[in-house]
Parts: C-alpha cells; structure tokens; sequence
C-alpha cells in the first residue's frame, strides 16, 4: 500500500472514531426480560397450570404402561426399592409436579387419533394414599417435538406439554425394568 492508501485509510479511522466519539455512549440494552416476552412487560394472562396437582409423598403406587406391558412400583418405608437407582422414582415424581400445561387442545373423542391418544402411547398412573388414581396418557410429539399431546385423566382435556413429559417417562420405565 503505498502512502495514499495509508492516507486515505487513516482518514477513514478518524472519521469513524469521530463519529463514535460525537455519537456518545450507546443506548441502554432493553432488559433481557422484555426481549423475551414481547416488549410488553406485562404479567401472562393465563396461570400456568401443571398437568397433575399433586404432592409426591402422597404418592403409594405408580404404574407405567407401553405397548401392552405395566410396570408397577410400590412405595415401602418411604423408598422405592423395585427401581435401579432406588431415588429414580423420587425424582420422576417430583420432576412430574413441575410440569405444565403449554396449550389446551379443543379435541372430540372422534379426533384423539391424530394426536397419539387413541390407543395412547403410554399411560401414567398415581395411586393417592386415599386410593384415587392420577392419569396422564402419552400420545404424540407435536411436528416441532418440543412437545408431547397428553390427555389428562381417561376422559379429560388434550393438552400440549413440554417434551420433557416423554423423557421422564422413559427414564422411570427403564429403571423400572421396561425397555
């Protein structure tokens, strides 16, 4: 380069930092929080509801099912000794209490094929110390597979959940001895 190159790059660095330095500080970055809830600041609408209301230490009984086969587990002295490691079960209910409803899906008997429900995936069922059951029948990842298509109760609404449904799901069925 020879010296008007030079010549004509250093004006152009000194243009820049001009500008820089007469444009002052750059604005203040919006808070993370309104990158991503729209700008808007507002509260959601709607309260997150979970998919099963429940406290894990009122849980006795949990029977998993797919393709025909029914694992169960019976808590005993305050463990689950039929699972390996024992605290799988533990942890998967637990994990189960945080999950929530992402979407309700208005579905008629007659259209729960389309969403894996009819027959179901797989089947959840809490035993209550009083005896009532909890259900929750796995049907589909949606088309993105971030989520699943679950069907709370037997008779109860579709609702889209976190793909993370499945995945507890499958870790508490191997521990138990499925595959």
């Amino acid at each position: 380069m020879g010296v008007r190159g030079t010549l004509v790059l250093a004006l152009l660095v000194a243009c820049g930092a001009a500008y820089l330095w007469l444009e002052g500080p750059p604005p203040e970055a919006r808070p993370q929080d309104e990158l991503f809830s729209g700008g808007t600041g507002a509260e959601p609408t709607q309260p997150i509801r979970p998919l099963l209301e429940f406290a894990p230490e009122e849980i006795t009984r949990i029977t998993l099912t797919r393709d025909g086969k029914s694992l169960v587990a019976q808590l005993e002295n305050g463990t689950w000794p039929q699972t390996t490691p024992p605290d799988v079960i533990a942890d998967f209910l637990h994990n189960l209490t945080g999950l929530a409803e992402l979407m309700r899906i208005e579905a008629g008997t007659d259209e729960l094929h389309h969403y894996g429900l009819e027959p179901p995936q797989a089947e959840i069922e809490l035993t209550r110390r009083d005896g009532v059951p909890l259900v929750l029948l796995l049907g589909e990842h949606n088309p993105a597979a971030t989520g699943a298509y679950v069907r709370i109760g037997r008779d109860g609404p579709v609702v889209l959940a976190g793909a993370l449904v499945v995945w507890e799901f499958d870790k508490a069925f191997k521990a138990l001895g499925g595959s």
